[in-house]
């Protein structure tokens, strides 16, 4: 099963340009096993970024992965962070 997992945040304090290009060199240093990672700035609002992290599971999902808990935990500090897990119907 196909999962993708949304980290969101709205930031308070940091300008999202220079907080998204540490967010993509942290993403591909921790390494990203084979998963698509997409970074998006909300269109009209920038303090708004979502991080999108897809996995292609064979043998179904088991929740939220250490990469997303790990980069959600860290963006608390710049400000709201929502992480979601999402499952492909099939």
């Amino acid at each position: 099963m196909n999962t993708v997992e949304i980290v969101h945040l709205r930031s308070s304090s940091e300008p999202v340009d220079a907080l998204a290009e540490r967010i993509k060199e942290s993403i591909w240093m921790d390494g990203s096993d084979g998963d698509t990672i997409t970074v998006f700035r909300r269109n009209g609002l920038e303090t708004d970024i979502a991080i999108h992290i897809r996995h292609r599971h064979s043998n179904g999902g088991n929740g939220a992965s250490t990469l997303a808990f790990n980069l959600a935990s860290a963006l608390r500090t710049f400000g709201i962070v929502e992480h979601t897990v999402w499952e492909e119907m099939p």
